[in-house]
């Protein structure tokens, strides 16, 4: 087993608009939520990009870590009930 330190990755498309789960990090690899979320390259945006620490998953790989962490960071970055990030102004 081989452990995996994993974040949420949330995004906006305006710096003001709500930030919305598209995927997680496992050990500096990203992982979509959705196919449409792989858009080549991922950019850390300021004020439209945020991580966000998850518990560190034991797993025999990567691809079998992120499922499990995607499923906490579902849980926890689930829309009106997401805990509250700072609003980025003046981006």
């Amino acid at each position: 087993m081989v452990r995996y330190q994993s974040q949420a990755v949330l995004s906006r498309t305006k710096a003001t608009g709500p930030l919305t789960l598209v995927g997680v990090t496992l050990d500096s690899t990203f992982y979509p939520k959705q196919p449409r979320d792989a858009k080549g390259r991922f950019m850390l945006t300021r004020g439209k990009v945020a991580l966000a620490p998850l518990t560190a998953v034991e797993a025999d790989s990567a691809v079998e870590a992120a499922p499990i962490s995607m499923d906490e960071a579902a849980e926890v970055w689930n829309g009106r009930h997401s805990p509250h990030l700072p609003e980025v102004r003046g981006t």
